[in-house]
């Protein structure tokens, strides 16, 4: 994984004509984007586009909690910055400045892809994704594996250099009333990753409109071939995708690698196996705390009361809301963060992709923000 701990604070800077009111960007902070150093090594399996290095994310936030900032400016800023490819996965998507970004990308002749989920699609699409088909750009629908399963990824690629994702659907809802998190990541390693598995998806995927259409059969999500993320002497892989791509396995591997402390914010937890890890981690002196959506059932009560596990639950910023978010800090050290819910529909059934960092830049922002929200979080 490339070096990027020396965080830079770099100052904001409006790429010109990146994007068209400068009032929706103010209150950002100075949380801006590290330069990458791509090291002089073999080009990766994947070869990106041909615009590598040419994106320009100065400015661009490295990540944001959506009780603090909103969302949808720096994504719409992303997107006007994007000359050559953009593509973009996405559960749902309900925020029309996003949508009129993406066709202005398109007619500015950037190669744009769009990938939906099936559900959102059929019988009948949402205002914003419907607008988006109606555009021309291409689009794709997909569901994931199995009756149950969602094309659930949230992430966005401009240029083969950046990637946003985070737990956030691109919309009002997840903007206004939910507690949510996005981050731009500029690694080499992690961009390519991606770039291979929206890839994968959208060979699998059918032309929105067109259920019927054929397809490539399922198969195995890709996998990071260098796992390089050192978490207490464990090697870690960089990211993971669903569905049975490892990632309920690479979550246990960092729980079981734990040595103080897991602080986990997740919308819902359904997954045994990952829940004998937090019980291993409890059992040895590992402090655990999980921070549920007040609105989810949690099958593991009783264990996490009789493992001594500090439980709270937590609702949505408006009424409606949610605590969405999906991501886990362990011994203050390791991020572990995406569209993963730790459940098992998320590791069997859907399309899913998390990421494993030990980067300070990104794990002390996410821990403190943890612990701003469980302070505030009810005890059951």
């Amino acid at each position: 994984m490339i070096n990027i701990a020396k965080f830079l604070l770099l100052p904001l800077l409006m790429v010109p004509g990146a994007f068209a009111g400068t009032a929706a960007l103010e209150g950002f902070t100075a949380r801006t984007l590290p330069p990458v150093q791509v090291p002089a090594v073999s080009a990766p399996a994947f070869t990106p586009a041909p615009s590598r290095g040419a994106y320009d994310w100065t400015g661009l936030p490295a990540y944001i909690f959506s009780d603090q900032e909103r969302l949808s400016p720096p994504i719409v800023d992303a997107i006007g910055r994007t000359r050559m490819t953009l593509d973009v996965a996405l559960y749902n998507l309900q925020i029309d400045a996003a949508v009129e970004a993406l066709v202005k990308a398109r007619d500015r002749g950037v190669k744009v892809r769009v990938l939906f989920d099936a559900a959102h699609v059929y019988p009948q699409a949402g205002k914003q994704l419907q607008a988006v088909i109606d555009s021309g750009i291409e689009t794709r629908a997909m569901n994931g594996r199995g009756g149950t399963g969602a094309m659930h990824c949230k992430f966005a690629l401009f240029d083969g250099t950046l990637l946003e994702t985070g737990s956030a659907n691109w919309s009002g809802f997840a903007e206004n009333s939910s507690y949510e998190n996005i981050m731009f990541v500029g690694d080499r390693d992690i961009v390519d990753g991606y770039a291979r598995d929206f890839e994968w998806m959208w060979t699998q995927a059918r032309p929105a409109g067109q259920p019927e259409a054929s397809a490539a059969r399922p198969s195995a999500p890709p996998s990071d071939p260098t796992p390089d993320v050192n978490f207490n002497g464990t090697m870690l892989p960089d990211y993971a995708f669903s569905p049975r791509g490892g990632t309920e396995a690479a979550i246990v591997k960092a729980i079981d690698a734990a040595r103080s402390e897991v602080d986990l914010a997740m919308f819902t937890f359904t997954s045994p196996g990952i829940m004998e890890a937090m019980k291993r981690a409890s059992a040895r002196g590992v402090t655990v705390k999980i921070m549920l959506f007040s609105g989810q059932k949690f099958p593991f009560f009783k264990d996490a009361m009789s493992g001594r596990m500090g439980l709270r639950f937590k609702d949505g910023r408006q009424e409606k809301g949610q605590m969405h978010n999906k991501f886990a800090v362990l011994d203050g050290k390791l991020l572990i963060n995406g569209s993963f819910n730790w459940t098992t529909t998320a590791e069997n059934a859907n399309t899913e992709n998390t990421i494993f960092t030990a980067e300070p830049a990104y794990v002390a922002p996410y821990k403190a923000q943890f612990d701003k929200l469980y302070s505030t979080a009810r005890e059951p």
